[in-house]
């Protein structure tokens, strides 16, 4: 098992190295893992490898998801068998709103 945590670990370092913005420079585990806890949803066809996620209720957070997206999505990483890896943040839409129009019972 200690060799599965340490690889993890090493994981989650190489993303913050290469993908986090420049102020997770010396992030550790703990500042990093809500963004790996986040919900989402996977979509995949024969090209690519869509993953939505959820966004944070901290503005500070969503700023910084914003850019970790951009910086994975204009990397264009590959996953082995070749397809494209691509993040995408679900749009948030303003529940009270939607019920005053009537759509949400």
């Amino acid at each position: 098992m200690t060799v599965c945590k340490v690889a993890l670990a090493n994981l989650a370092m190489w993303v913050r190295d290469h993908y986090f913005p420049p102020s997770y420079a010396q992030a550790t585990w703990k500042r990093l893992l809500p963004f790996f806890q986040l919900p989402g949803t996977i979509t995949q066809d024969a090209t690519l490898v869509q993953v939505e996620l959820r966004p944070f209720n901290d503005r500070v957070l969503n700023r910084d998801l914003v850019i970790l997206c951009d910086r994975v999505n204009q990397a264009s990483p590959r996953l082995p068998d070749g397809r494209r890896l691509s993040f995408t943040i679900r749009s948030s839409g303003c529940i009270l709103a939607a019920q005053k129009v009537g759509k949400i019972p």
